[in-house]
C-alpha cells in the first residue's frame, strides 16, 4: 500500500512483501505474478481450501494488505459430465465456469473454446486495422511486421499451455481465420 504504480521500486517491494506467502500444504501450489496470486488445490489434499484461504487472509491482514474479494474467483476443473459432487464454494467468493489468467481463458471443463473465441475476436479487429493500413499505402514488408506483432503474437501467446487441448473444430476455426481474414490481405505466417 502506498507505492506508486509503475514506480521503479514497486516490483522489488512486491517481491519482498510476498516472499513469505506460502501454502500450508506442500501438495497445494501457489503461483505469484506481480500483484496477482493463483492458488491450485488438488482434489486429494491434506489441507482444505477453506483453511488455506483463511491462512492467506491472516497473512494479508498481518502484512496490512487487502484481498480484493470482488476480484477473487474460484474455478473447479473437472471432466465433462463428471458425476462427482462439487463442494460448496468458499464463503464470499464467486465460483465461475471460466477465468482469465495472464490473458489465457481457462474453462472448468478444460476446453479452450472461449479462449479461441476471444483470440479470434481481437485478431479480427486487428485485421481491420491492417486492412486500413494497406489502403493507406503501407508497404507489404511493414504490413507483415505489424501483422506479426499484433495478430500472430496474440495467437501464439502461451500456445504450449493450451494448444494440446484444441479440438479439430477449434483448429478449423483458427485455419479459417487465416484463410478468410489474412490471406486476402496478402499476409502469411
Amino acid at each position: 500500500m502506498g507505492v506508486v504504480q509503475g514506480s521503479g521500486l514497486g516490483p522489488t517491494l512486491c517481491i519482498v512483501m510476498a516472499s513469505d506467502l506460502k501454502p500450508l500444504s506442500v501438495i497445494n501450489i501457489l503461483f505469484k505474478f506481480a500483484d496477482d496470486t493463483t492458488f491450485l488445490v488438488p482434489e486429494n489434499t491434506d489441507i482444505d481450501i477453506s483453511v488455506e484461504f483463511e491462512h492467506f487472509r491472516c497473512w494479508a491482514k498481518y502484512k496490512n494488505m487487502n484481498i480484493n474479494l470482488l476480484k477473487t474467483k474460484e474455478i473447479v476443473f473437472c471432466r465433462p459430465f463428471a458425476r462427482s459432487f462439487l463442494p460448496l464454494c468458499l464463503t464470499g467468493i464467486e465460483r465461475v465456469m471460466s477465468a482469465k489468467l495472464l490473458s489465457v481463458t481457462f474453462c472448468s471443463n478444460l476446453k479452450f473454446d472461449e479462449h479461441v473465441k476471444n483470440i479470434l475476436t481481437i485478431c479480427s479487429q486487428h485485421c481491420y486495422l491492417l486492412k486500413c493500413l494497406k489502403v493507406q499505402g503501407l508497404p507489404a514488408k511493414q504490413l507483415s511486421l505489424v501483422f506479426s506483432a499484433i495478430v500472430v503474437s496474440r495467437i501464439i501467446y502461451a500456445l504450449p499451455a493450451w494448444d494440446g487441448f484444441l479440438s479439430n473444430d477449434l483448429i478449423a476455426k483458427l485455419d479459417a481465420f487465416f484463410l478468410k481474414k489474412c490471406f486476402p490481405l496478402g499476409l502469411q505466417l
